[in-house]
């Protein structure tokens, strides 16, 4: 058990983990068709997945009714390093 988690301290550790090829800007540009609807706003956050870790952008669209409450949001994840959408979520 204890080389397990010794070899998963390491991979983690790997260089060249961190680095992403996708920017902040391009994972916008690549979520933006996701949404079926015309957002009022966006929200974008780095995050890493997995063993070893892999490097995603989670790019949320939303619009807010008059009270600042969501009213539409739509979630896509993006591979940082090759920029394919890896999940899409939708809900109100």
């Amino acid at each position: 058990m204890v080389a397990l988690l010794v070899i998963g301290l390491a991979l983690t550790r790997l260089p060249g983990r961190g680095q992403h090829n996708v920017s902040e800007e391009r994972a916008i540009e690549i979520a933006r068709p996701e949404a079926d609807f015309t957002p009022e706003g966006h929200n974008i956050r780095f995050l890493r997945r997995g063993i070893p870790p892999r490097g995603y952008w989670a790019v949320s669209f939303w619009i807010k009714d008059k009270t600042g409450h969501a009213t539409e949001v739509t979630v896509v994840v993006v591979d940082a390093e090759t920029g394919q959408i890896a999940e899409v979520r939708s809900g109100t």
